[in-house]
């Protein structure tokens, strides 16, 4: 009896334990980004801006302003991932990459979908 009633009163602080455990915080990536993309291995110049919307929609903007294209993002721990579809084309884009939360930045490689022959590399900065 006395060793049953120490295995109850174990197993309920090893779940109280478990309970109160706090998940770490994801880090909160929606809002406005901005950085460049490049061809193949060429240093990105080509300017870009992003807005991250809560429950995963993206939107990018030409430099100036104009909406170009909407999307989805994921984030799964530090690897980023969207995919957005230029407005009129049949075409869509797929950027991955490594997300830091120290820097508030996002370094990888971007495609086309349909041709995986157009890609290069990308960088993104949270503003």
């Amino acid at each position: 009896m006395k060793i049953s009633k120490i295995a109850f009163f174990l197993v309920v602080a090893a779940l109280s334990i478990m309970a109160c455990k706090k998940d770490e915080a994801k880090p909160n990536l929606s809002g406005a980004w901005q950085g460049n993309w490049g061809f193949n291995t060429d240093v990105p110049t080509y300017y870009e801006s992003w807005s991250l919307l809560d429950g995963g929609q993206i939107q990018s903007f030409y430099p100036d302003g104009t909406l170009y294209a909407t999307g989805t993002w994921k984030l799964n721990g530090d690897n980023f991932e969207c995919t957005y579809r230029p407005f009129n084309e049949t075409y869509h884009y797929t950027f991955t990459g490594s997300y830091d939360d120290g820097t508030k930045k996002i370094d990888g490689d971007w495609r086309q979908v349909e041709d995986p022959s157009i890609g290069g590399t990308f960088s993104m900065f949270k503003q």
